[in-house]
Protein backbone atom coordinates (compact mmCIF):
# COMPACT_ATOMS: atom_id res chain seq x y z
CA UNK A 1 0.00 0.00 0.00
CA UNK A 2 1.83 3.03 -1.26
CA UNK A 3 -0.64 5.89 -0.80
CA UNK A 4 -2.84 7.39 1.87
CA UNK A 5 -5.85 6.62 -0.34
CA UNK A 6 -5.10 2.91 -0.06
CA UNK A 7 -4.92 3.15 3.73
CA UNK A 8 -8.24 5.02 3.68
CA UNK A 9 -9.91 2.17 1.81
CA UNK A 10 -8.83 -0.21 4.56
CA UNK A 11 -10.29 2.11 7.21
CA UNK A 12 -13.67 2.04 5.45
CA UNK A 13 -13.68 -1.70 6.12
CA UNK A 14 -12.11 -1.70 9.57
CA UNK A 15 -13.70 1.20 11.50
CA UNK A 16 -17.38 0.21 11.05
CA UNK A 17 -16.58 -3.36 12.09
CA UNK A 18 -14.81 -2.14 15.23
CA UNK A 19 -17.78 0.13 15.99
CA UNK A 20 -20.15 -2.85 15.65
CA UNK A 21 -17.93 -4.99 17.85
CA UNK A 22 -17.77 -2.57 20.77
CA UNK A 23 -20.84 -0.34 20.64
CA UNK A 24 -23.72 -1.73 18.54
CA UNK A 25 -26.31 -4.12 20.03
CA UNK A 26 -28.26 -6.42 17.74
CA UNK A 27 -31.53 -4.56 18.38
CA UNK A 28 -29.92 -1.31 17.15
CA UNK A 29 -30.78 -2.31 13.60
CA UNK A 30 -30.36 1.15 12.05
CA UNK A 31 -26.81 1.55 13.32
CA UNK A 32 -26.01 -2.10 12.64
CA UNK A 33 -27.11 -2.06 9.01
CA UNK A 34 -25.53 1.36 8.41
CA UNK A 35 -22.15 0.18 9.75
CA UNK A 36 -22.33 -3.03 7.78
CA UNK A 37 -23.21 -1.09 4.64
CA UNK A 38 -20.14 1.14 5.01
CA UNK A 39 -17.88 -1.84 5.79
CA UNK A 40 -19.16 -3.69 2.71
CA UNK A 41 -18.38 -0.63 0.57
CA UNK A 42 -14.84 -0.69 1.96
CA UNK A 43 -14.66 -4.46 1.44
CA UNK A 44 -15.78 -4.32 -2.21
CA UNK A 45 -13.50 -1.38 -2.95
CA UNK A 46 -10.53 -3.22 -1.45
CA UNK A 47 -11.26 -6.31 -3.52
CA UNK A 48 -11.60 -4.31 -6.72
CA UNK A 49 -8.33 -2.49 -6.10
CA UNK A 50 -5.31 -4.09 -7.74
CA UNK A 51 -2.80 -2.29 -5.51
CA UNK A 52 -2.73 -4.69 -2.59
CA UNK A 53 -0.34 -7.60 -2.27
CA UNK A 54 -1.37 -10.90 -0.69
CA UNK A 55 0.68 -10.01 2.37
CA UNK A 56 -1.05 -6.63 2.75
CA UNK A 57 -4.52 -8.19 2.45
CA UNK A 58 -3.55 -10.77 5.05
CA UNK A 59 -2.28 -8.03 7.39
CA UNK A 60 -5.52 -6.02 7.01
CA UNK A 61 -7.58 -9.12 7.84
CA UNK A 62 -5.48 -9.91 10.91
CA UNK A 63 -5.51 -6.28 12.06
CA UNK A 64 -9.29 -5.91 12.01
CA UNK A 65 -9.59 -9.14 14.00
CA UNK A 66 -7.05 -8.06 16.59
CA UNK A 67 -8.87 -4.76 17.04
CA UNK A 68 -11.92 -6.76 18.17
CA UNK A 69 -9.94 -8.62 20.82
CA UNK A 70 -11.50 -6.89 23.82
CA UNK A 71 -15.06 -6.71 22.48
CA UNK A 72 -17.98 -8.42 24.21
CA UNK A 73 -20.20 -10.31 21.73
CA UNK A 74 -23.28 -8.16 21.15
CA UNK A 75 -25.02 -9.84 18.23
CA UNK A 76 -25.22 -13.33 19.72
CA UNK A 77 -25.69 -14.81 23.20
CA UNK A 78 -24.31 -18.26 22.30
CA UNK A 79 -21.09 -17.61 24.18
CA UNK A 80 -22.93 -17.83 27.51
CA UNK A 81 -23.57 -21.49 26.70
CA UNK A 82 -19.97 -21.92 25.59
CA UNK A 83 -18.73 -20.60 28.93
CA UNK A 84 -21.21 -22.73 30.87
CA UNK A 85 -20.18 -25.92 29.06
CA UNK A 86 -16.55 -25.01 29.73
CA UNK A 87 -17.29 -24.65 33.45
CA UNK A 88 -19.06 -28.02 33.50
CA UNK A 89 -16.11 -29.79 31.91
CA UNK A 90 -13.62 -28.23 34.32
CA UNK A 91 -15.77 -29.37 37.22
CA UNK A 92 -15.85 -32.93 35.88
CA UNK A 93 -19.45 -32.83 34.63
CA UNK A 94 -20.70 -34.08 31.27
CA UNK A 95 -22.33 -31.24 29.24
CA UNK A 96 -24.36 -33.82 27.31
CA UNK A 97 -26.11 -35.10 30.43
CA UNK A 98 -26.65 -31.92 32.44
CA UNK A 99 -29.47 -29.44 31.95
CA UNK A 100 -28.26 -25.98 33.03
CA UNK A 101 -31.60 -24.93 34.55
CA UNK A 102 -31.83 -28.09 36.66
CA UNK A 103 -28.53 -27.64 38.51
CA UNK A 104 -29.47 -26.74 42.08
CA UNK A 105 -26.09 -25.72 43.43
CA UNK A 106 -24.59 -23.11 41.13
CA UNK A 107 -22.06 -20.38 41.67
CA UNK A 108 -23.15 -16.80 41.08
CA UNK A 109 -21.17 -16.87 37.84
CA UNK A 110 -22.95 -20.01 36.61
CA UNK A 111 -26.31 -18.53 37.61
CA UNK A 112 -25.63 -15.43 35.50
CA UNK A 113 -24.64 -17.64 32.55
CA UNK A 114 -27.85 -19.67 32.82
CA UNK A 115 -29.90 -16.49 33.10
CA UNK A 116 -28.43 -15.06 29.88
CA UNK A 117 -28.16 -18.18 27.69
CA UNK A 118 -30.84 -18.95 25.12
CA UNK A 119 -31.07 -22.69 25.76
CA UNK A 120 -30.98 -23.47 29.52
CA UNK A 121 -33.55 -26.24 29.09
CA UNK A 122 -31.59 -28.17 26.45
CA UNK A 123 -28.64 -30.51 26.68
CA UNK A 124 -25.54 -29.28 24.89
CA UNK A 125 -25.44 -30.12 21.17
CA UNK A 126 -21.88 -28.93 20.59
CA UNK A 127 -19.52 -31.77 19.55
CA UNK A 128 -16.34 -32.72 21.49
CA UNK A 129 -13.84 -30.45 19.70
CA UNK A 130 -16.12 -27.53 20.46
CA UNK A 131 -16.13 -28.60 24.10
CA UNK A 132 -12.34 -28.51 24.14
CA UNK A 133 -12.45 -24.97 22.79
CA UNK A 134 -15.01 -24.02 25.44
CA UNK A 135 -13.05 -25.46 28.35
CA UNK A 136 -9.56 -24.16 27.55
CA UNK A 137 -10.42 -20.47 28.11
CA UNK A 138 -12.33 -21.42 31.27
CA UNK A 139 -9.12 -22.91 32.66
CA UNK A 140 -7.36 -19.55 32.35
CA UNK A 141 -10.20 -17.09 32.92
CA UNK A 142 -11.90 -18.62 35.95
CA UNK A 143 -15.21 -16.82 36.44
CA UNK A 144 -14.37 -13.68 34.47
CA UNK A 145 -16.56 -13.68 31.34
CA UNK A 146 -14.66 -10.84 29.66
CA UNK A 147 -11.33 -12.67 30.01
CA UNK A 148 -13.07 -15.86 28.85
CA UNK A 149 -14.27 -14.13 25.66
CA UNK A 150 -10.78 -12.75 24.98
CA UNK A 151 -9.11 -16.16 25.32
CA UNK A 152 -11.75 -17.84 23.14
CA UNK A 153 -11.36 -15.07 20.56
CA UNK A 154 -7.59 -15.57 20.47
CA UNK A 155 -8.15 -19.23 19.60
CA UNK A 156 -10.63 -18.34 16.87
CA UNK A 157 -8.30 -15.69 15.41
CA UNK A 158 -5.46 -18.22 15.28
CA UNK A 159 -7.65 -20.63 13.35
CA UNK A 160 -8.84 -17.86 11.05
CA UNK A 161 -5.21 -17.13 10.17
CA UNK A 162 -4.63 -20.85 9.58
CA UNK A 163 -7.76 -20.86 7.42
CA UNK A 164 -6.30 -18.08 5.25
CA UNK A 165 -3.09 -20.07 4.80
CA UNK A 166 -4.94 -23.27 3.87
CA UNK A 167 -7.12 -21.32 1.44
CA UNK A 168 -3.97 -20.01 -0.24
CA UNK A 169 -2.52 -23.54 -0.44
CA UNK A 170 -5.68 -25.00 -1.97
CA UNK A 171 -6.16 -22.10 -4.37
CA UNK A 172 -2.59 -22.63 -5.52
CA UNK A 173 -3.13 -26.39 -5.89
CA UNK A 174 -6.23 -25.87 -8.04
CA UNK A 175 -4.52 -23.11 -10.04
CA UNK A 176 -6.93 -20.40 -8.86
CA UNK A 177 -6.22 -16.70 -8.33
CA UNK A 178 -4.62 -16.49 -4.88
CA UNK A 179 -6.26 -13.13 -4.19
CA UNK A 180 -9.59 -14.97 -3.94
CA UNK A 181 -8.73 -15.78 -0.32
CA UNK A 182 -9.47 -12.12 0.52
CA UNK A 183 -13.11 -12.60 -0.55
CA UNK A 184 -13.45 -14.71 2.58
CA UNK A 185 -10.81 -13.28 4.88
CA UNK A 186 -11.90 -9.63 4.61
CA UNK A 187 -15.65 -10.21 4.43
CA UNK A 188 -17.42 -8.14 7.15
CA UNK A 189 -19.88 -10.93 7.99
CA UNK A 190 -17.02 -13.37 8.50
CA UNK A 191 -15.07 -11.01 10.73
CA UNK A 192 -18.04 -9.94 12.88
CA UNK A 193 -19.68 -13.36 13.26
CA UNK A 194 -16.54 -15.43 13.84
CA UNK A 195 -14.08 -13.13 15.60
CA UNK A 196 -16.67 -10.77 17.04
CA UNK A 197 -19.45 -13.18 18.03
CA UNK A 198 -17.28 -16.24 18.65
CA UNK A 199 -18.87 -18.71 16.25
CA UNK A 200 -17.05 -21.80 15.03
CA UNK A 201 -18.02 -22.18 11.37
CA UNK A 202 -14.57 -20.97 10.37
CA UNK A 203 -12.83 -23.52 12.60
CA UNK A 204 -14.99 -26.31 11.18
CA UNK A 205 -14.31 -25.31 7.59
CA UNK A 206 -10.59 -24.96 8.31
CA UNK A 207 -10.42 -28.59 9.37
CA UNK A 208 -12.57 -29.60 6.39
CA UNK A 209 -10.34 -27.77 3.90
CA UNK A 210 -7.23 -29.19 5.56
CA UNK A 211 -8.69 -32.68 5.14
CA UNK A 212 -9.22 -31.95 1.43
CA UNK A 213 -5.65 -30.66 1.11
CA UNK A 214 -4.37 -33.93 2.58
CA UNK A 215 -6.74 -35.93 0.37
CA UNK A 216 -5.69 -34.37 -2.93
CA UNK A 217 -2.09 -35.09 -1.95
CA UNK A 218 -2.93 -38.76 -1.36
CA UNK A 219 -2.65 -38.70 2.44
CA UNK A 220 -5.79 -40.72 3.19
CA UNK A 221 -5.11 -41.43 6.88
CA UNK A 222 -4.31 -37.81 7.78
CA UNK A 223 -7.29 -36.58 5.81
CA UNK A 224 -9.69 -38.99 7.54
CA UNK A 225 -8.45 -37.99 10.99
CA UNK A 226 -8.75 -34.27 10.23
CA UNK A 227 -12.20 -34.75 8.67
CA UNK A 228 -13.29 -36.46 11.90
CA UNK A 229 -12.01 -33.42 13.82
CA UNK A 230 -14.08 -31.17 11.51
CA UNK A 231 -17.19 -33.21 12.36
CA UNK A 232 -16.14 -33.07 16.00
CA UNK A 233 -16.36 -29.28 15.76
CA UNK A 234 -19.66 -29.02 13.86
CA UNK A 235 -21.68 -31.90 12.41
CA UNK A 236 -22.30 -30.17 9.06
CA UNK A 237 -19.37 -31.87 7.18
CA UNK A 238 -21.23 -35.20 7.50
CA UNK A 239 -23.48 -33.85 4.75
CA UNK A 240 -20.49 -33.84 2.36
CA UNK A 241 -19.48 -37.50 2.67
CA UNK A 242 -21.72 -38.95 -0.09
CA UNK A 243 -19.73 -36.92 -2.63
CA UNK A 244 -16.52 -38.69 -1.60
CA UNK A 245 -17.64 -42.16 -2.73
CA UNK A 246 -17.17 -41.76 -6.49
CA UNK A 247 -13.91 -39.92 -5.98
CA UNK A 248 -12.33 -42.37 -3.56
CA UNK A 249 -13.88 -45.48 -5.15
CA UNK A 250 -12.54 -48.58 -3.38
CA UNK A 251 -10.69 -46.39 -0.87
CA UNK A 252 -13.97 -44.88 0.37
CA UNK A 253 -14.59 -47.77 2.78
CA UNK A 254 -11.20 -47.27 4.41
CA UNK A 255 -11.70 -43.50 4.49
CA UNK A 256 -15.16 -43.70 6.05
CA UNK A 257 -13.86 -46.19 8.60
CA UNK A 258 -11.10 -43.77 9.63
CA UNK A 259 -13.62 -40.94 9.93
CA UNK A 260 -16.07 -43.06 11.93
CA UNK A 261 -13.36 -44.30 14.31
CA UNK A 262 -12.07 -40.75 14.73
CA UNK A 263 -15.52 -39.44 15.66
CA UNK A 264 -16.05 -42.35 18.05
CA UNK A 265 -12.73 -41.68 19.80
CA UNK A 266 -13.62 -38.00 20.20
CA UNK A 267 -16.90 -38.90 21.93
CA UNK A 268 -15.43 -41.61 24.21
CA UNK A 269 -14.69 -39.21 27.14
CA UNK A 270 -18.39 -38.26 27.19
CA UNK A 271 -19.96 -41.68 26.63
CA UNK A 272 -22.60 -42.96 29.05
CA UNK A 273 -26.03 -44.51 28.81
CA UNK A 274 -27.74 -41.11 28.41
CA UNK A 275 -25.44 -39.61 25.75
CA UNK A 276 -27.19 -40.58 22.51
CA UNK A 277 -30.67 -40.03 23.89
CA UNK A 278 -29.88 -36.56 25.21
CA UNK A 279 -28.12 -35.40 22.04
CA UNK A 280 -30.97 -36.78 19.94
CA UNK A 281 -33.51 -34.95 22.09
CA UNK A 282 -31.67 -31.64 21.71
CA UNK A 283 -31.33 -32.09 17.92
CA UNK A 284 -35.01 -33.03 17.79
CA UNK A 285 -35.90 -29.84 19.66
CA UNK A 286 -33.84 -27.86 17.14
CA UNK A 287 -35.86 -29.22 14.22
CA UNK A 288 -39.21 -28.89 16.00
CA UNK A 289 -38.94 -25.73 18.11
CA UNK A 290 -37.16 -22.85 16.37
CA UNK A 291 -37.95 -20.72 13.32
CA UNK A 292 -35.74 -17.87 12.14
CA UNK A 293 -34.95 -16.42 8.72
CA UNK A 294 -36.20 -19.44 6.78
CA UNK A 295 -37.14 -19.44 3.11
CA UNK A 296 -38.75 -22.53 1.56
CA UNK A 297 -39.51 -23.79 5.06
CA UNK A 298 -41.57 -20.67 5.70
CA UNK A 299 -43.45 -21.18 2.43
CA UNK A 300 -44.26 -24.76 3.43
CA UNK A 301 -45.34 -23.58 6.88
CA UNK A 302 -47.67 -21.00 5.34
CA UNK A 303 -49.17 -23.65 3.05
CA UNK A 304 -49.78 -26.01 5.98
CA UNK A 305 -51.24 -23.15 8.00
CA UNK A 306 -54.10 -23.00 5.49
CA UNK A 307 -54.73 -26.72 5.99
CA UNK A 308 -54.14 -27.20 9.72
CA UNK A 309 -55.19 -23.80 11.01
CA UNK A 310 -52.03 -23.65 13.14
CA UNK A 311 -49.66 -20.70 12.75
CA UNK A 312 -46.56 -22.82 13.35
CA UNK A 313 -46.27 -26.35 11.94
CA UNK A 314 -42.76 -27.12 13.15
CA UNK A 315 -43.59 -30.53 14.52
CA UNK A 316 -45.06 -31.69 11.23
CA UNK A 317 -42.42 -30.13 8.99
CA UNK A 318 -39.54 -31.03 11.28
CA UNK A 319 -40.39 -34.70 10.88
CA UNK A 320 -39.63 -34.87 7.18
CA UNK A 321 -37.45 -31.91 6.15
CA UNK A 322 -34.20 -33.67 7.23
CA UNK A 323 -35.14 -36.61 5.00
CA UNK A 324 -35.77 -34.29 2.05
CA UNK A 325 -32.24 -32.93 2.45
CA UNK A 326 -30.76 -36.43 2.79
CA UNK A 327 -32.53 -37.75 -0.31
CA UNK A 328 -31.59 -34.63 -2.31
CA UNK A 329 -27.91 -34.95 -1.37
CA UNK A 330 -27.83 -38.68 -2.15
CA UNK A 331 -29.44 -38.06 -5.54
CA UNK A 332 -26.91 -35.30 -6.27
CA UNK A 333 -24.07 -37.69 -5.38
CA UNK A 334 -25.50 -40.45 -7.59
CA UNK A 335 -26.17 -38.20 -10.59
CA UNK A 336 -22.91 -36.27 -10.30
CA UNK A 337 -20.90 -36.57 -13.53
CA UNK A 338 -17.71 -34.67 -12.77
CA UNK A 339 -15.75 -36.73 -10.26
CA UNK A 340 -12.79 -34.36 -9.97
CA UNK A 341 -11.83 -32.89 -6.60
CA UNK A 342 -12.42 -29.32 -7.76
CA UNK A 343 -16.00 -30.23 -8.77
CA UNK A 344 -16.52 -31.48 -5.20
CA UNK A 345 -16.85 -27.89 -4.01
CA UNK A 346 -19.71 -27.16 -6.40
CA UNK A 347 -21.58 -30.25 -5.18
CA UNK A 348 -21.05 -29.25 -1.55
CA UNK A 349 -22.11 -25.68 -2.31
CA UNK A 350 -25.48 -26.75 -3.69
CA UNK A 351 -26.02 -29.40 -1.03
CA UNK A 352 -25.62 -26.67 1.58
CA UNK A 353 -27.94 -24.41 -0.40
CA UNK A 354 -30.61 -27.12 -0.38
CA UNK A 355 -30.13 -27.70 3.34
CA UNK A 356 -30.41 -24.03 4.29
CA UNK A 357 -33.32 -23.49 1.90
CA UNK A 358 -35.36 -26.11 3.73
CA UNK A 359 -34.03 -25.33 7.22
CA UNK A 360 -36.31 -23.67 9.76
CA UNK A 361 -33.38 -21.66 11.16
CA UNK A 362 -30.79 -19.79 9.07
CA UNK A 363 -28.65 -17.57 11.28
CA UNK A 364 -26.31 -15.15 9.47
CA UNK A 365 -23.17 -17.08 10.38
CA UNK A 366 -24.50 -20.24 8.66
CA UNK A 367 -23.87 -18.57 5.30
CA UNK A 368 -20.12 -18.65 6.00
CA UNK A 369 -20.02 -22.38 5.21
CA UNK A 370 -21.21 -21.65 1.66
CA UNK A 371 -18.79 -18.75 1.33
CA UNK A 372 -15.79 -20.99 1.97
CA UNK A 373 -16.59 -23.65 -0.64
CA UNK A 374 -17.80 -21.07 -3.20
CA UNK A 375 -14.23 -19.76 -3.54
CA UNK A 376 -13.37 -22.91 -5.51
CA UNK A 377 -16.33 -22.55 -7.88
CA UNK A 378 -17.52 -19.92 -10.34
CA UNK A 379 -20.44 -19.02 -8.08
CA UNK A 380 -20.44 -15.93 -5.89
CA UNK A 381 -24.04 -15.83 -4.64
CA UNK A 382 -23.00 -16.73 -1.05
CA UNK A 383 -21.10 -13.44 -0.93
CA UNK A 384 -24.20 -11.55 -2.01
CA UNK A 385 -26.08 -13.48 0.66
CA UNK A 386 -23.48 -12.44 3.24
CA UNK A 387 -24.80 -8.89 2.84
CA UNK A 388 -28.50 -9.72 2.44
CA UNK A 389 -28.64 -12.05 5.46
CA UNK A 390 -27.83 -9.12 7.74
CA UNK A 391 -31.41 -7.92 7.20
CA UNK A 392 -32.44 -10.74 9.57
CA UNK A 393 -31.03 -8.73 12.50
CA UNK A 394 -33.91 -6.29 12.14
CA UNK A 395 -36.07 -9.00 13.79
CA UNK A 396 -34.38 -8.39 17.17
CA UNK A 397 -36.33 -5.75 19.09
CA UNK A 398 -34.65 -5.92 22.50
CA UNK A 399 -35.72 -7.59 25.76
CA UNK A 400 -35.66 -10.96 24.03
CA UNK A 401 -38.40 -9.98 21.57
CA UNK A 402 -38.00 -11.32 18.02
CA UNK A 403 -40.42 -10.11 15.32
CA UNK A 404 -39.49 -11.00 11.76
CA UNK A 405 -40.43 -8.77 8.85
CA UNK A 406 -42.13 -10.58 5.97
CA UNK A 407 -41.13 -7.76 3.63
CA UNK A 408 -37.44 -8.07 4.53
CA UNK A 409 -37.57 -11.86 4.20
CA UNK A 410 -39.02 -11.45 0.71
CA UNK A 411 -36.36 -8.88 -0.19
CA UNK A 412 -33.57 -11.14 1.08
CA UNK A 413 -34.65 -14.30 -0.68
CA UNK A 414 -36.02 -12.79 -3.90
CA UNK A 415 -32.77 -10.92 -4.50
CA UNK A 416 -30.76 -14.02 -3.58
CA UNK A 417 -32.87 -16.16 -5.95
CA UNK A 418 -32.32 -13.68 -8.78
CA UNK A 419 -28.55 -13.77 -8.25
CA UNK A 420 -28.53 -17.58 -8.13
CA UNK A 421 -30.65 -17.73 -11.28
CA UNK A 422 -28.35 -15.34 -13.14
CA UNK A 423 -25.27 -17.33 -12.14
CA UNK A 424 -26.87 -20.65 -13.11
CA UNK A 425 -27.83 -19.27 -16.54
CA UNK A 426 -24.34 -17.85 -17.00
CA UNK A 427 -22.75 -21.21 -16.16
CA UNK A 428 -25.15 -23.05 -18.47
CA UNK A 429 -24.33 -20.75 -21.38
CA UNK A 430 -20.62 -21.11 -20.67
CA UNK A 431 -20.91 -24.90 -20.62
CA UNK A 432 -23.00 -25.04 -23.82
CA UNK A 433 -20.66 -22.57 -25.50
CA UNK A 434 -17.69 -24.69 -24.45
CA UNK A 435 -19.28 -27.81 -25.92
CA UNK A 436 -20.07 -26.06 -29.20
CA UNK A 437 -16.61 -24.56 -29.30
CA UNK A 438 -15.07 -27.98 -28.77
CA UNK A 439 -17.24 -29.36 -31.57
CA UNK A 440 -16.11 -26.66 -34.01
CA UNK A 441 -12.52 -27.19 -33.02
CA UNK A 442 -12.80 -30.94 -33.58
CA UNK A 443 -14.33 -30.55 -37.05
CA UNK A 444 -11.66 -28.05 -37.97
CA UNK A 445 -8.90 -30.47 -36.91
CA UNK A 446 -10.49 -33.27 -38.95
CA UNK A 447 -10.63 -31.05 -42.01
Amino acid sequence: MQSKTNYGLALFLILPIVFIGYWVDRHDSTWLLACFAVSFVGYITLLRSKKYTLKELLVIGILVRLLLLGATPKLSDDYYRFAFDGQLILSGENPYTVLPNEIEQRTDFETSLVKNMNSPGYYSVYPPINQIFFSLPSFFSGENLIIYAIFLRILIILFEILMALVLLKLLQFFDKNLHLFALYFLNPLVVVELTGNLHFEGVTMFFFLLSILFLVKGKILRSGIVFAIAVGTKLIPLLFLPFFIKRLKQQSIAYFTIVALGILILFIPFVNEKLLGNIASSVDLYFHTFMFNGSIFYVMNTFLQQITGFEYNLYLLGDFTPYIVLVAVLLMAILEKNKGWLALFKSILFSLLIYYSIASVVHPWYVINLMVVALFTNYRFPYVWSALVLLSYVAYKGNGLVIESTVLLIVEYVLLSVVIGVELIREYKKRVGGIHGAGVSTRTLHQ
